[in-house]
């Protein structure tokens, strides 16, 4: 009974073959599912972000913000492509969870800029005269000057959370 038995067995690589076969590969499908899911969160993580940080809500406050946009985009980009299964992590998605960090944090700007110059206290110019009254980049460097450090810091918080959470 026991040769009966080691017949049945399998070759002793066959084990490790049938574990690997349970991981999902990363396709074509798959990896637009991942940037439609990372696009919307980034879209989203955008306007909140740029809300906090052109309505000055937050000053540190928005390195915490960050890293918790940050996650939801990479876990957006994650659930896009693999809904719960088992796979390998793969470098293509941690850069589209990256990508897409970058992109939120400009987008995030641009919406900062634009909420600012809506909320300007006692002002009575219209919304036009005061988006030419200061431009965009002249935005960008005054908040540079007042407090660069804290927005360097969330552009790198919502980079390495979106590249750590998108395995």
């Amino acid at each position: 009974m026991s040769a009966q038995q080691g017949s049945r067995r399998s070759p002793p690589g066959a084990a490790a073959a049938t574990d690997e076969s349970r991981y999902v590969a990363l396709d074509r499908r798959r990896a637009l599912k991942a940037f439609d899911w990372g696009a919307l969160a980034a879209i989203g993580t955008a306007l909140a972000y740029g809300l906090f940080w052109g309505a000055g809500l937050l000053q540190f406050g928005l390195i915490a913000v960050a890293i918790m946009f940050g996650w939801l985009i990479g876990a957006a980009v994650r659930h896009g492509a693999w809904r719960g299964l088992a796979h390998h992590p793969t470098r293509r998605l941690q850069l589209l969870g990256a990508g897409f960090g970058v992109v939120a944090w400009f987008g995030g700007a641009f919406v900062a800029y634009l909420a600012s110059r809506a909320l300007l206290p006692e002002s009575d110019l219209s919304f036009a005269q005061r988006l030419a009254d200061v431009s965009f980049s002249d935005y960008m460097t005054q908040q540079y000057e007042a407090g660069g450090m804290v927005q360097a810091i969330g552009l790198a918080a919502l980079a390495i959370m979106g590249w750590r959470t998108a395995r």
